[in-house]
């Protein structure tokens, strides 16, 4: 008796309802990123603009969404809410790996890395992740809660917290602790030092020759020596400092809620000048070359000279600093319109609609042009007529490339001045 054969009808029906099901599947994965379009070459020729590369961070699409970008001399690192980073080559735009970090949901802050590892916090833990594999060395359970992403060197990693301490780790005894299996029990043996203030720590710390220099929610900046936290100097302000502090190799430039933006001598605290600004500060200040930008959400970008705090210029437009050029500064509006200004006086040279890349790094490294979607869709953009990145800072942190590609092998071959006082309006 032979066997009962399905319809044919019935089975195109069946392929039909298959090919439904991973369309529906497919829109459904894809939802957060219902109308975004990466823009063509032939659209950023007009903004002298070019794509250098796109990629797609690793996420859950039914819950997850970007949140930090963040950048270092070889990679450029995305953030998820359900904590999970993804590395990728910030040249090429080679996706290297992506790690799950805890449970998700929890609150995370933007990583930082030395020569070899990867350091974020993610609730109230550290982890230490291979720069190269993105395999996790170890997690340490913090005494308390963070408050901004740590500082690290290639011998101590800095942490400030909500309860106004900042934590110096010796990270070789960390490593070597967790190899014994003996974290979180004997963490302590591992501490160089604390430091207490009077409030929450505000702001990630800046690693000097000679000092960590950080601002607490009490209103004053300290600087304490590195190996044994001896204050060297501390500068009060008459209100909390707002946002994330801004240095060159002789000042330090911090933002109060007073509506103040000091320009301090880095080695001794003295007040190089003050300006007093109309308007909350509420963005981090950016200081390239001679230059520092302001933002503000309402009253447009500043840029400044870091020499005597005097205005330069002023664009209304433009809401956050983004990057520059040689020629040009790039902005945010507050559409998220990615704006082209001119750099000598803040002119708008092109306006390029990029608001569905909502999340945009502010890059103080080189002049590329790092966003991307809540989705996980990453795009890097580069001036066109500039082949090779522009690097403003750490040059001797960049590996050593060969300054002409080799050709390939033959088959045959084996193979302080006075303070002043400045007004923004």
């Amino acid at each position: 008796m032979s066997g009962w054969k399905m319809p044919k009808y019935l089975i195109l029906a069946l392929f039909l309802m298959g090919l439904c099901s991973e369309n529906l599947l497919a829109q459904r994965l894809n939802e957060s990123s219902v109308g975004l379009t990466l823009p063509t070459q032939r659209s950023l020729v007009k903004h002298n603009l070019e794509r250098v590369w796109w990629g797609q961070a690793t996420v859950d699409p039914h819950r997850d969404r970007i949140v930090h970008l963040t950048l270092d001399e070889i990679n450029l690192y995305a953030i998820s809410t359900s904590g999970i980073i993804t590395a990728f080559n910030n040249e090429n735009g080679k996706k290297l790996w992506s790690t799950q970090l805890g449970r998700g949901n929890n609150l995370s802050y933007p990583p930082v890395s030395n020569s070899k590892y990867v350091f974020i916090t993610v609730g109230t833990k550290l982890y230490s992740i291979s720069r190269q594999s993105g395999e996790i060395d170890w997690e340490l359970q913090l005494p308390t809660s963070p408050s901004t992403s740590p500082t690290v060197d290639e011998d101590t990693i800095y942490i400030g917290t909500l309860d106004g301490r900042v934590y110096a780790w010796n990270l070789r005894r960390l490593k070597e602790l967790s190899g014994e299996s003996k974290l979180p029990a004997w963490r302590d043996s591992a501490v160089k030092w604390t430091f207490q203030t009077g409030d929450a720590i505000t702001t990630p710390s800046l690693v000097t020759p000679r000092a960590l220099v950080f601002a607490s929610q009490d209103g004053s900046l300290y600087s304490v020596t590195l190996t044994d936290r001896q204050l060297t100097y501390q500068f009060e302000t008459d209100a909390p400092i707002a946002t994330d502090l801004a240095e060159n190799e002789k000042s330090v430039f911090l933002a109060s809620e007073d509506q103040n933006l000091y320009c301090l001598n880095i080695l001794n605290g003295i007040v190089r000048w003050r300006i007093r600004t109309s308007f909350p500060i509420r963005e981090p200040v950016v200081v390239l070359e001679n230059e520092v930008y302001l933002s503000s959400r309402k009253s447009g970008l500043f840029q400044i000279s870091s020499e005597t705090g005097l205005e330069e210029w002023w664009q209304p437009l433009g809401m956050t600093f983004i990057s520059m050029s040689p020629s040009r500064v790039y902005a945010s509006d507050k559409l998220g319109n990615l704006l082209v200004l001119a750099r000598k006086d803040g002119a708008l040279l092109s306006a390029v609609p990029l608001r569905k890349f909502q999340v945009k790094l502010m890059n103080d490294l080189t002049d590329r042009i790092f966003c991307a979607s809540e989705s996980g869709v990453i795009l890097c953009l580069k001036q066109k007529d500039l082949p090779f990145p522009i690097r403003f800072k750490h040059q001797d942190r960049y590996p050593i490339l060969p300054e002409v590609a080799p050709e390939p092998a033959d088959a045959n071959e084996n193979n302080t001045s006075p303070a002043t006082e400045n007004t923004v309006q």
